[in-house]
């Protein structure tokens, strides 16, 4: 059987012990019933269901730069925005425009759960956040080849500009898009 998970009988006793306490914790957030039941019976079946919240693939260290590179240029876009506006030098950017669109739910799932644990979770990048109130991350479109591209133009920038761009700068960033 494809994705087959195979547990000792100590794994399963493990298991049935630690979901007894987390139901008699409170926590509802998973039918431990059923797993208990799948788990004590050995149905080999429903062992998944043990581990549906898990995602099967890893997000690389790789794959988790490239997110922070990322994030890292939106902070670069919205610290230079933010400065840009208290003295008065934007002409045509509004708050939207610079907003962190996300990853797509469906195809950028890693990097989008990344994204939300990174800010959210690890309370990052509040700047990011503060433009885009209520955003769950998800673009609903892919994202990441442009992102990619806008990271390229940006890292050519030189240091002392990647967080002080002018309105032209970001808007060639923006672009991109």
């Amino acid at each position: 059987m494809e994705n087959a998970i195979n547990l000792s009988p100590k794994n399963r006793a493990m298991f049935i012990y630690l979901f007894k306490i987390l139901k008699n914790q409170g926590d509802e957030e998973f039918d431990y019933d059923n797993m208990i039941k799948a788990l004590q019976y050995g149905f080999e079946y429903h062992y998944r269901d043990v581990f549906d919240c898990l995602f099967d693939e890893e997000l690389t260290i790789e794959e988790c730069k490239v997110v922070l590179d990322i994030l890292e240029m939106y902070r670069g876009i919205t610290y230079s925005y933010i400065k840009l506006k208290r003295e008065n030098k934007i002409e045509k950017l509004k708050d939207e425009d610079i907003r962190f669109k996300g990853f797509d739910g469906n195809n950028e799932t890693k990097q989008m759960s990344y994204t939300r644990y990174f800010i959210v979770d690890l309370d990052r990048y509040s700047e990011i956040q503060e433009y885009a109130p209520g955003n769950d991350f998800n673009s609903h479109f892919p994202m990441l080849s442009k992102y990619q591209a806008m990271l390229v133009k940006w890292k050519s920038f030189p240091m002392t500009e990647k967080y002080s761009m002018s309105e032209l700068q970001i808007n060639d960033l923006l672009k991109i898009f």
